[in-house]
């Protein structure tokens, strides 16, 4: 076994070896890395050849891949006995058979080594020696000393030396001295060459150890916050620069001086000293210090101890301008405002809602009048129809507001979508009046009408305009008397059409006029009138009609002497396109076959009152409730037309609606979903799910009749177009 350093000295002696063994017609086997296999054989074809033979000599050489041959042996890290039989003792034997001698170079258990598995390098040789036991051959091993570089590997290099007859440190050749005498040099070597690493890597974490110090004190001495030490009687032991800046001493004003000598407060400094030297932590202590120039600076300091058995050695201390503090006050407060306007902000919101609420229910009147008319006139088809009607169209006004209640930002910015229509502004008025009318009667108070014969054509949304009329009736009988009058007025000019509401009420004073339109502005109001409103009616009012293209003003002659508001909106007069619009008992089935249809939705009264009313229709129409009844009654007898709420409890409306679709029978119905969904996203779901239309509850009843008269006249298959509601 030999230890080297120089490869070149190695390779020498390996030729050496190899020499021996093939110049006598033996066998040479070479286990290297590829890059001294090159070099021994430029070694070996250095040695010269007789003319007309390829070598010099007559033996055989074999050279093998150590990386190679360690890899067909090798299983998790640990030479396998049989495989390397099957790889290395199989070759030593074959030449051994021959009867001439064998010399054989391994690295395989130096790779070993490099590796860091020296458990395993030393299993290899034990292999090796199992080998030589039953095979005469002669083994050179060789092993850099950078693998055994320290004392951690001490123990390992004993066991590898043990395990060889010979052991040649570097610089002695084998045979020079008994064995016993060569393995004593090599463990001193590898000792002599751990201790040399040990001095080595001492030195170096010397060296990075004064680094680090030098490190740590520019940083301390360059931090930019106030550092000090202070001695167990107080003295000033040291002090960076961003102490002495702070403060504006230099460093011999400093140093070397009485702590309490520099704070303004006798009291504060001796309880620190006195807290520091019982062992106490100390943190962002409030103090005031003397500066220099004679002013006082506010700061927190921040201190610990440093103890030497059981006695206090000095005190670190962190001073930082109290500044920050202030700073930090002042945003508190700055935080406190914020948090006061958004309670503010949020409370305008409540009570715009609240307000939404408020107009939310004024339909609920007619509408539980025209229920109690049903109840008690059921037989009068002229009073059925005409509570019918009226239920229609609160019930149309219902759904808008419950629409603005999803988008209140865009009503009070002025970012509605106007659905535009011709509309007749005496139409607006009566309906305006109508909703308004029970609590104008609920006052004792009357309406006087003052219309214009003339047709006031205007082109606006419908349910917005009546939400401004009825917003300025409403608050004209506010903060109008009891029994009072409210005139209201529509004239048609030549360029527009005006709308006029007066009240016999409190008034407004003149700097009042000016805001009245701003949200949340109102008068002064006596206690019998505290529900007169939330001071957002106005402004929601102005918003509408200047989104219409219009104006709206108010005026008064003074406090007592009442009020009244002009809405004046741009005329409109392409009377040809104007059509009243339809109502469902308008739009009867027109011709065409009878359409099956089925009503799927799981609240009962909604599917069965649907059913009803296409039934009267002139369709075939059934209810079910869940959506396997649905699947049953595709597969059993499949409608033309599958009307499908999407909350639907079992499976949602549109899985039901794609599960249709791969039904062949349903693969050409019609599917209309009927949901409470109304955003484009929804629209868009349904739309990718197979949905032929979409409607937004409460159904827009002319619109679904109008769908199935055209499905019924052209045909179900007439209905692929989508459309939504």
């Amino acid at each position: 076994m030999r230890f080297y350093q120089d490869d070149a000295v190695l390779l020498a002696e390996v030729a050496e070896f190899l020499d021996r063994g093939l110049r006598g017609g033996g066998t040479a086997i070479v286990i290297a890395t590829p890059a001294h296999l090159a070099e021994l054989r430029q070694h070996l074809a250095g040695f010269g050849a007789p003319q007309g033979q390829r070598h010099w000599f007559p033996g055989e050489l074999i050279m093998l891949d150590a990386a190679e041959a360690l890899a067909r042996f090798m299983v998790d890290g640990w030479p396998d006995e049989r495989r390397f039989d099957a790889a290395i003792g199989k070759v030593v034997r074959a030449a051994c058979d021959t009867g001439n001698t064998v010399h054989a170079f391994g690295e395989m258990v130096a790779l070993l080594c490099a590796e860091g598995l020296y458990d395993a390098a030393v299993r290899l040789e034990q292999l090796w020696n199992d080998l030589a036991r039953t095979c005469r051959f002669s083994l050179f091993c060789a092993y850099p000393w950078q693998h055994f570089p320290s004392e951690h590997q001490a123990s390992a290099f004993q066991q590898i030396c043990h395990e060889h007859d010979h052991v040649c440190s570097a610089g002695h050749a084998p045979g020079e001295a008994p064995r016993d005498v060569n393995l004593r040099l090599a463990l001193l070597e590898q000792q002599a060459l751990a201790l040399r690493g040990e001095v080595a890597r001492l030195k170096e974490v010397e060296e990075t150890l004064r680094y680090r110090e030098r490190e740590l004190a520019d940083f301390v001495e360059g931090a930019a916050e106030g550092l000090h030490r202070v001695g167990p009687d107080g003295t000033i032991l040291w002090a960076n620069k961003a102490e002495l800046a702070m403060l504006g001493y230099r460093w011999e004003e400093y140093v070397g001086r009485h702590i309490a000598e520099f704070h303004a407060d006798a009291d504060v400094i001796g309880d620190i000293l006195r807290r520091l030297g019982a062992g106490e932590t100390l943190y962002d202590v409030p103090v005031r210090l003397r500066c220099r120039d004679g002013s006082i600076k506010h700061a927190l300091v921040h201190s610990n101890g440093c103890f030497e058995n059981g006695q206090l050695r000095y005190t670190r201390c962190f001073t930082r301008d109290s500044t920050e503090r202030h700073l930090l006050q002042i945003a508190h407060r700055e935080r406190e405002a914020l948090v006061a306007e958004l309670s503010r902000s949020n409370r305008a919101k409540d009570e715009f809602l609240a307000m939404l609420a408020h107009e939310l229910r004024n339909p609920l009147a007619p509408i539980s009048s025209a229920a109690q008319l049903l109840a008690l006139a059921a037989d009068d088809p002229h009073r059925v129809r005409a509570a019918a009607a009226v239920i229609t169209r609160q019930v149309g006004h219902m759904v808008g507001l419950v629409d603005d209640l999803l988008d209140v930002a865009r009503v009070t910015r002025g970012l509605v979508v106007l659905a535009r229509e011709a509309l007749d502004l005496r139409d607006v008025v009566a309906e305006a009046t109508e909703q308004a009318g029970p609590h104008v009667r609920a006052r004792g108070q009357q309406l006087a009408l003052d219309v214009s014969a003339e047709a006031a054509w205007v082109n606006g949304d419908r349910k917005r305009i009546i939400q401004v009329a009825v917003n300025l009736i409403t608050n004209a009988s506010k903060f109008a008397p009891e029994g009072s009058n409210i005139e209201i007025g529509v004239r048609v000019g030549v360029d527009d059409v005006e709308l006029t509401v007066a009240d016999e009420g409190i008034g407004m004073d003149a700097e009042l006029v000016p805001r009245v339109f701003d949200m949340f502005v109102q008068g002064h109001r006596s206690l019998d009138r505290a529900q007169g409103g939330l001071g957002i009616g106005l402004a929601l009012a102005r918003s509408l009609v200047e989104s219409h293209g219009g104006s709206i003003t108010a005026h008064s002659d003074g406090h007592g002497k009442g009020s009244l508001f002009t809405v004046r909106l741009p005329r409109w007069r392409q009377e040809a396109d104007i059509r009243p619009p339809g109502t469902v008992d308008a739009m009867p089935r027109q011709g065409g076959q009878a359409l099956r249809v089925l009503v799927v939705d799981d609240n009962r009264d909604a599917a069965d009152a649907l059913a009803s009313l296409l039934a009267a229709l002139g369709h075939e129409a059934d209810a079910v409730y869940s959506s396997s009844a649905a699947l049953e009654a595709a597969a059993a007898r499949c409608p033309h037309v599958f009307l499908l709420d999407i909350g639907l409890p079992d499976i949602d409306g549109i899985a039901l609606a794609r599960r249709l679709r791969a039904l062949p029978a349903a693969s050409g119905a019609v599917l209309v979903a009927v949901t409470g969904y109304g955003r484009e996203q929804d629209r868009a779901d349904t739309q990718a799910a197979g949905f032929q239309h979409h409607l937004v509850k409460p159904v827009d009843t002319a619109a679904l009749a109008a769908i199935l008269n055209r499905l019924a006249v052209l045909g179900p298959g007439g209905g692929a177009a989508s459309a939504s509601v």
